[in-house]
Formats: C-alpha cells, structure tokens, sequence
C-alpha cells in the first residue's frame, strides 16, 4: 500500500477535528453575542427610564417652586396683615395670634419646601451621573457586540475555508482509493497472469516402462 495514503487519511480526520472545535468556538460566540444583545437592551431600558424619572423630577421642582413662590407672596401678604394689626392691637389681638400662627406654619413650610427641592435636586443630579454612566456603558456593551460580529464573522469566513478544504481532501482521498483499488487490481491481475505462466511452465509427469 502507498505510505501517502494513511498519511492523507490522518490529515483529513485532523482537518474533521479543527472543525468540530471551530463549530464549537463559533457556537460560544454566538451565545456570547446574544447575551450582549440582551444586556444593550437592558441598559438601553434603564436609559430611558432614567430619563422618564428625571423628566417626573423636573416636573416635581417646577411644581414645587411655584408652590413655594405661592407661599412666599402669602407670607408677604400676611407680614403686611400684621404691619396692619398693630395699629388696634386690642381688637386685632385674635387676629394678630392667629397670623402670627399662620406666618410660623408657612415659614416651617416654606423651610421644608426648600429643603425637599434641594433633595430633589440632588436626585436629580444623581440620576443625570446614572444616565450617562448608563450610555457609557452602552456604548461598551455596543462596541464589545461589533467586536463579536466581527469576530463570528471571521470564524465563518474561516469555517468555510475549512468545509472548501476539507471537501477538497475527501476528493483526493477518494482519488487515492480509486488509485489504490486499481492497483490492487493490476496487481491480482500480475499474479494471476504468473500463476498461470507458472502452471504452464511445469515438467511433465515421468512416462512408464
């Protein structure tokens, strides 16, 4: 038997194996992309979230100044209520307690009002740090996810040179046994053809007496 044919037989088994382990790569690839895909999603959903809370947030705060303008003319209104009641403390004494009364509860309100805005504020701030700590790392996953295409496509670009090369060996390899079976024809033929000349060659057997 020609010694090239186990050598080609070992070639094409080895050829078989890197693509069994191509597929494989190709197939955790895959995987890999589609998990990417998933997390863009998902931070493209925490984006826009982030954005609808920070738009309810504004909202808040404008609401919230204008409440606080609101109460800030009342107290105004009331401070001249009061500038008005000292002029008949006796009669307006009643009256005089209850303003002052309203003036410390709007006072603590308005004081409460600023501080909840400042709060609000700096959730907003906080959020608007998250929205673009988001995008950051949206654009990465995107990036990462180009990368991985780029990468699978490569690997199929690859696996096609592979399939192109290995249907190019099984053709050689069929060759190679076409090849050998001819030989091995010529070769029950070769002998046939000296056991015959063999058995015609032979002495004949001794005559009698």
């Amino acid at each position: 038997m020609d010694p090239a044919v186990p050598r080609a037989t070992l070639k094409v088994l080895g050829l078989c194996a890197a693509l069994l382990v191509l597929v494989a790569a190709v197939t955790v690839a895959v995987a890999v992309m589609v998990w990417r895909s998933e997390a863009v999603g998902k931070l493209r959903g925490c984006r826009e979230q982030a954005a609808n809370a920070s738009r309810e947030l504004g909202n808040a705060v404008a609401e919230l100044e204008r409440e606080r303008a609101r109460l800030q003319r009342a107290q105004d209104a009331l401070r001249r209520e009061l500038a008005q009641a000292h002029g008949d403390s006796k009669k307006l004494n009643g009256s005089l307690v209850s303003c002052r009364e309203r003036a410390a509860r709007l006072v603590a309100n308005v004081t409460a009002l600023g501080e909840e805005v400042l709060a609000l504020q700096r959730e907003r701030d906080e959020l608007a740090r998250g929205k673009a700590a988001l995008e950051g790392e949206l654009a990465r996953g995107e990036e990462q996810a180009l990368g991985l295409r780029q990468q699978l496509e490569q690997a199929m670009e690859q696996q096609r040179a592979l399939r192109a090369r290995r249907e190019r060996c099984e053709a050689r390899h069929r060759d190679l046994e076409a090849t050998l079976r001819d030989y091995a024809a010529q070769v029950d033929a070769l002998r046939r053809q000296a056991r015959n000349r063999a058995t015609g060659r032979r002495c004949p057997p001794p005559r009698k007496g």
